[in-house]
């Protein structure tokens, strides 16, 4: 791994760890073994060395997104393992993470919504797709409307101040309703089988 891949890194698991304001550049540097000039020499300052970790999340998304897509046996193992890998993401991050990104970082906090709606939306909507073709999902689904109101509640799980503890569950609920909202008689067997 180069050097700026590696502090990209550090900080990520820093920033997710302690929230953005309470990091500086020396904790980073010393976290990585650098100087603050290394760092300066990759990153104009630290919020383009969170805009650098943004995307580098994002990528790791997007290259999750393709490999269950192409490993999945159905639609709902493939939507099962993505609700898995947003769940242990969400686990990672501090409640402090996405407060301070919104109040002192909106330009961040804007372009992470950007992704999603580029990003997850149109996987989630061919997800749905493939489940309805499988026989998996009820077929009168509108897939553009369930994704407006799964995204508009997880909105509020998200960007509302509530108990990390709470956060959590509220995560593993509103998936597994999404789930039992989407699947046929014949994909309840199927995910009943991959709750076991």
């Amino acid at each position: 791994m180069n050097k700026r891949n590696s502090i990209i890194q550090q900080s990520l698991a820093l920033f997710f760890n302690f929230g953005i304001q309470h990091i500086t550049m020396d904790d980073i540097a010393n976290k990585c073994g650098v100087s603050k000039k290394t760092i300066y020499k990759y990153f104009e300052n630290k919020s383009d060395l969170l805009q650098a970790v943004i995307k580098l999340q994002v990528d790791e998304l997007k290259e999750y997104l393709n490999e269950i897509n192409s490993n999945s046996a159905n639609s709902l193992e493939e939507l099962h393992g993505f609700f898995k890998y947003v769940n242990s993401i969400s686990h990672t991050i501090s409640p402090s993470f996405t407060k301070e990104l919104k109040k002192y970082h909106p330009d961040n906090y804007i372009e992470v919504f950007k992704y999603k709606n580029e990003i997850i939306v149109p996987f989630v909507i061919k997800n749905i797709d493939r489940g309805k073709h499988e026989g998996l999902y009820k077929s009168n689904l509108n897939a553009e409307e369930i994704c407006d109101s799964f995204d508009n509640v997880s909105k509020i799980v998200f960007t509302e101040n509530f108990l990390f503890d709470t956060n959590k569950r509220s995560i593993d609920f509103l998936n597994s309703l999404f789930l039992y909202r989407l699947v046929s008689i014949k994909g309840l067997e199927v995910l009943n089988g991959i709750n076991k």
